[in-house]
C-alpha cells in the first residue's frame, strides 16, 4: 500500500519515523492540513495521522465518498501506544495496515469493526485479504449483521475445488437460500445478495493488426455478457508470441490491471484437443488463437467468439497443485502419478526465507515456491517487503510480532486442509527464524521444506567489503527465548574464536546491560571497533563506524545488525577485507611494511 504518514510535532514525527519503512512521512506545517490532504488523497491507498482522533475526522470528512474507493485512514497516537482503524478498515485494507503498523510498535491495534470485536471474518475482509471483487455492497450492512448475531453465514458456490478454505461459520447451502454467494458469473439477484467474484477466468484472445483497445474491450465485453461471466472475474489475458506486441492488447490488459501473457508455440502444437476453425492455421501455422491459449490455463468454457477481427475464448483456471518435490527420473508413471495425488490431497509447507529486504534477496527456489502458494502466511513486515504482484490471487494472512507460535500452526493447519502453504521468515528460516519451530510442528502433519535465504550478516558483509572470508560467528543478543547466560556464554566463546561477529536482534529489554557486556566481552580479547549497519539489504542501508567502547544503546534498534570485525581484518580503501592468507595478499603485506 502506498501510506503517508502525516506528522504535526517533534513527538509525532519521531514515532512516525519508527513507521517509515511502511510510508512516506509527511510533516504538515500549521495551516496547511487542508491542502496537503487533499494532495494526497488521490494518490496514497492510505493515510495514517499520527495525532488525534478528531484531527483526523475533520480532515478527511470533506473527501470521503466511497469506502470502496477512498484511501484507507487510520490514527496513531503521538505516543505510539495506540493504532486506530478509522475508515476502510476492510474494503481499504486499513485492518491489514493497522496490524502491521501495531506489530512495529509492538502494541496491538484497536479494532472497532463490530465483526472484527467478535472475531468473525466478514465477507469485505475476505474480499480485501484475497483481492476479490465485491457486489451486492447493498446488502453488505445485513449481511455482516446477520453474521455477528448468529456467528454463521450461509454461503453457495459454483466454483467450490477453486475456495480457499473459508473461515469458521461459513456453511455451504442451495444458491436459493444463501447469503452469500461466491462466483465468477452474473446472477439476476447479486443485487440484492453479497457476491464475492474469484478471478479465476483466463480470457484467450487474438486479434488481427493494429485492432485498438475499444474494440478489443467491446468484443470482451460481449464474448464476458454470451457466456453471463463478470468482468471483475478475469485473471489474466494470453495470447500468442506474434501477437504479444499488439498495442490494443497491451492497454486492454493493463486498463483491467491484469498480467498479458504468451503461450509458447510448443505448447499449443502439443495440445490434443481439437478447436473451431481458425485463420490461425493459415497464418500462423497454429490451430487457433483464443481457444488453445485460453486451454492453455484449464477447462475451456465453450466455443470462441469471433467478431470485428477479435476472437476471445474463456476457461476456468485450474487452481494450482504442483509437487511437493520434482519426481525422481526412476519413478513409474503410475507411482509419479499417486505420489502427486497424496501430496496434493495433503497439502504442503514451504518455510521460506525472504532475505533481509525486498523481492531482490529472494533465491530463485524460493522464488518457484512462493508462485506454487495457494496461501501466504507471515509477520506482516516480510508480507508486504515483497513485490506486491507476487501476492496476486493468494491467500494472505498477516500476523504481529510475537504471534509465532500462533502463525506456525495456522500455516500447517492449512496445509493440512490441502493448501501449498508459504511460512515466510526474515533472512534464513534456520537462523533465528521458524524453521525449528515450523518443521516440529508439521512433523507427522504435512510435508515441510525449508527454502532457505540471504541473512543481515549476508548483506552487510557485501556492503562493507568482505569482513569474513576465515569465517563468521552470528549471534543474537534477544534472551526472550534463552537465557541471558546462555547468550553471554556464546559471546565469550566467540570472542576467543578472533572471527568477525555479528550480533542480532538488540532487544530493548536490558539493553544497555547488554552492550555493556558486549564491550567488555570482545574489549578483552582485542576488537576495538563496531560498524552498525542499519536496513542492510533494503534500499536505503547505513553504516556507522564507531570504536567499541561507545556502543550504546541510543545508537541502535531492531533493525540494526552490529558486526565486530576479527583480528585478520583490516580497512583498505574504506572497504573492511580479511586475509585469507593467499600469496598476493603477504606480498603486499610485505609492500606496506617496507614503506
Amino acid at each position: 500500500m502506498k501510506t503517508a504518514f502525516f506528522c504535526f510535532s517533534s513527538r509525532g514525527e519521531a514515532t512516525a519515523r519508527r513507521l517509515e519503512e511502511a510510508g512516506s512521512v509527511v510533516r504538515v506545517e500549521s495551516g496547511t492540513l487542508a491542502s496537503t490532504v487533499a494532495s494526497w488523497w488521490s494518490r496514497a491507498d492510505a493515510l495514517v495521522f499520527v495525532a488525534s482522533l478528531g484531527i483526523a475526522v475533520r480532515a478527511v470528512a470533506p473527501h470521503l465518498s466511497d469506502k470502496a474507493d477512498d484511501p484507507a485512514v487510520l490514527v496513531v497516537t503521538e505516543d505510539g501506544s495506540t493504532v486506530l482503524p478509522v475508515t476502510g478498515a476492510h474494503l481499504g485494507g486499513g485492518r491489514e495496515l493497522a496490524e502491521r503498523l501495531a506489530g512495529m510498535l509492538g502494541v496491538e491495534p484497536l479494532l472497532t469493526t463490530s465483526s472484527d470485536r467478535a472475531g468473525l471474518v466478514a465477507p469485505d475482509l475476505l474480499a480485501s485479504r484475497w483481492g476479490w471483487a465485491l457486489l451486492g455492497r447493498d446488502a453488505l450492512a445485513a449481511t455482516n449483521g446477520a453474521l455477528i448475531e448468529t456467528g454463521a453465514l450461509s454461503f453457495w458456490t459454483d466454483v467450490p475445488e477453486l475456495l480457499p478454505p473459508l473461515p469458521a461459520g461459513y456453511a455451504a447451502t442451495e444458491e436459493a437460500n444463501a447469503a452469500l454467494l461466491i462466483s465468477p458469473r452474473a446472477h439476476s439477484t447479486a443485487k440484492k445478495r453479497v457476491q464475492l467474484v474469484p478471478p479465476c477466468i483466463v480470457a484467450g484472445m487474438g486479434c488481427r493488426r493494429g485492432a485498438s483497445a475499444k474494440t478489443l474491450r467491446s468484443v470482451l465485453n460481449e464474448a464476458l455478457r454470451a457466456q453471463a461471466l463478470l468482468p471483475e472475474a478475469i485473471r489474466e489475458i494470453r495470447t500468442v508470441e506474434e501477437k504479444m506486441d499488439e498495442p490494443g492488447l497491451i492497454e486492454l490488459a493493463a486498463s483491467l490491471d491484469v498480467p498479458l501473457r504468451v503461450v509458447p508455440r510448443k505448447e499449443i502444437l502439443a495440445m490434443e484437443e481439437t478447436f473451431s476453425a481458425s485463420a490461425a492455421t493459415k497464418h500462423l501455422d497454429l490451430p487457433g488463437v483464443a481457444e488453445p491459449c485460453a486451454a492453455s490455463a484449464g477447462k475451456l468454457l465453450g466455443r470462441r467468439i469471433a467478431t470485428e477481427g477479435v476472437t476471445v475464448a474463456f476457461a476456468i483456471a485450474e487452481p494450482r497443485r504442483e509437487p511437493f518435490e520434482p519426481a525422481r527420473h526412476a519413478e513409474s508413471d503410475a507411482a509419479e502419478e499417486a505420489s502427486l495425488e497424496a501430496r496434493t490431497k495433503h497439502g504442503a509447507l514451504f518455510i521460506i526465507g525472504t532475505g533481509p529486504g525486498a523481492g531482490g534477496s529472494v533465491t530463485i527456489d524460493a522464488r518457484q515456491a512462493l508462485e506454487e502458494a495457494d496461501a501466504i502466511v507471515g509477520y506482516a513486515l516480510y508480507v508486504d517487503l515483497l513485490p506486491q504482484e507476487w501476492l496476486h490471487g493468494k491467500r494472505i494472512e498477516r500476523y504481529s510480532m510475537g504471534e509465532e507460535e500462533k502463525r506456525v500452526e495456522r500455516a500447517v493447519s492449512l496445509a493440512e486442509e490441502g493448501n501449498v502453504v508459504a511460512l515466510l521468515s526474515g533472512g534464513d528460516p534456520v537462523l533465528f527464524g521458524l524453521a525449528g519451530l515450523a518443521l516440529r510442528t508439521a512433523n507427522g502433519r504435512v510435508p515441510a521444506k525449508v527454502f532457505p535465504g540471504v541473512t543481515a550478516a549476508q548483506a552487510a558483509g557485501a556492503l562493507l567489503g568482505a569482513p569474513y572470508v576465515n569465517g563468521v560467528a552470528l549471534l543474537s543478543l534477544s534472551d526472550y527465548l534463552q537465557p541471558w547466560s546462555a547468550v553471554l556464554r556464546a559471546l565469550e566463546g566467540a570472542a576467543l574464536s578472533g572471527l568477525t561477529v555479528a550480533l542480532y536482534n538488540p532487544v530493548k529489554r536490558d539493553l544497555e546491560e547488554k552492550l555493556g557486556e558486549v564491550r567488555r566481552v570482545f574489549s578483552a580479547q582485542g576488537y576495538e571497533t563496531a560498524y552498525l549497519v542499519r536496513d542492510a539489504g533494503r534500499d536505503a542501508p547505513s553504516v556507522q563506524k564507531l570504536p567499541i567502547a561507545e556502543l550504546a544503546a541510543d545508537r541502535l534498534d531492531m533493525r540494526t545488525l552490529i558486526l565486530l570485525p576479527g583480528n585478520s581484518v583490516e580497512e583498505i580503501a574504506g572497504l573492511l577485507l580479511d586475509r585469507r592468507g593467499y600469496r598476493r595478499e603477504a606480498d603486499a603485506q610485505k609492500e606496506e611494511t617496507a614503506q
